[in-house]
């Protein structure tokens, strides 16, 4: 009876051990081995375990991956925006600028042709 009882105990640690491996199992993580290794080299430790387990149940949703696109092509944008803003600011300050010294015109004039 005894070793029953040892034995239920011992599958019962275990049980428990094995948590963040079997909650991200049944969650059907990508990454379930990944986690399942953290599990069993770090579980050990309570902060390696509470870790596992936390990594297990964080949900790894598209959506957060869509976000994260979405911010980085924002950020693309308002870069090129505010680039695009200084060229044409230097652009019109270049053009207002008043000139000072010699003004050179060149124009263009017909030139009679001699004919013999």
């Amino acid at each position: 009876m005894v070793q029953i009882l040892e034995g239920v105990a011992i599958l019962g640690a275990f049980t428990l051990y094995m948590i963040p491996s079997i909650e991200a199992d049944a969650r059907n993580r990508d990454d379930a081995f990944a986690i399942t290794l953290f599990n069993v080299l770090l579980g050990w430790t309570v902060i390696g375990w509470i870790a596992a387990f936390m990594w297990a149940r964080h949900s790894t949703t598209e959506k957060r991956l869509t976000h994260l696109v979405t911010r980085t092509r924002r950020a693309v944008a308002r870069a090129t925006i505010d680039k695009l803003v200084v060229h044409a600011a230097q652009r019109g300050a270049l053009q207002q600028r008043p000139i000072v010294g010699k003004l050179r015109v060149r124009s263009r004039v017909a030139v009679p042709v001699r004919q013999s």
